[in-house]
């Protein structure tokens, strides 16, 4: 009997792990858009899939945030390569995709040129 209980909770353990990282990504990006809006500064967000982290930095190399992620998230580029750059007015400096990759779910991640707007979704 507890090995079907255990059986039924992986998926839920899954689905708990890649939403929460979803949705603490999504408040990064717009932490580190305001940060530079905010502060008049340029503000990177750059990935790390070898040491599974992303940080957001200033323009001047100082660390505002760095998070861990779990090791089964793979990163992959599209048009948007490793980082992404927010101007001094909270705008985006390029425009792009990149998929995220978790099991056997995968999302995409488009940043749009202009205000810095973002969507990411299920595939």
């Amino acid at each position: 009997m507890s090995f079907v209980l255990v059986m039924n909770l992986n998926p839920i353990y899954h689905k708990k792990v890649i939403d929460t990282f979803l949705n603490q990504l999504e408040k990064d990006l717009l932490y580190a858009q305001q940060y530079a809006l905010v502060n008049e500064s340029t503000v990177y967000v750059v990935f790390s899939e070898s040491e599974k982290k992303y940080r957001v930095a200033n323009g001047i190399g100082d660390n505002l945030l760095s998070r861990n992620y779990h090791q089964h998230i793979i990163f992959e580029s599209a048009t948007l390569e490793n980082r992404v750059i927010y101007n001094r007015q909270g705008s985006i400096q390029k425009s792009g995709t990149m998929f995220i990759n978790y099991h056997s779910d995968k999302y995409r991640l488009v940043i749009y040129l202009g205000k810095g707007r973002f969507t990411i979704e299920k595939l």
